[in-house]
């Protein structure tokens, strides 16, 4: 039980991140960085964006349909898709 409110918490923070970077790329403005006119970084905000919404939503399913163990999945992709959107930046500069 323990562990399917702490997965809740954890689905409900990808979803909130997700929902930050739409408003970050709909706002032209990332933390401390601006980037208005840069296409190369609001594609790269709605991608990372859609597949964290898209984690969220098989996190949900995997949370309530199958055992405990593959809930790991859940935390692999997120993490997986916020390390890739960081390299991605670096790369975009």
């Amino acid at each position: 039980m323990v562990l399917k409110v702490l997965m809740l918490i954890f689905i409900l923070l990808v979803f909130i991140t997700a929902w930050y970077l739409i408003r970050s790329k709909n706002k032209g403005q990332f933390i401390i960085f601006t980037f208005i006119g840069n296409r190369k970084i609001n594609t790269l905000f709605s991608v990372t964006s859609l597949v964290l919404v898209l984690t969220g939503i098989v996190g949900i399913i995997i949370l309530f349909t199958l055992p405990k163990i593959f809930n790991f999945i859940t935390l692999i992709i997120a993490a997986m898709t916020i390390s890739i959107l960081r390299l991605s930046r670096s790369l975009c500069k």
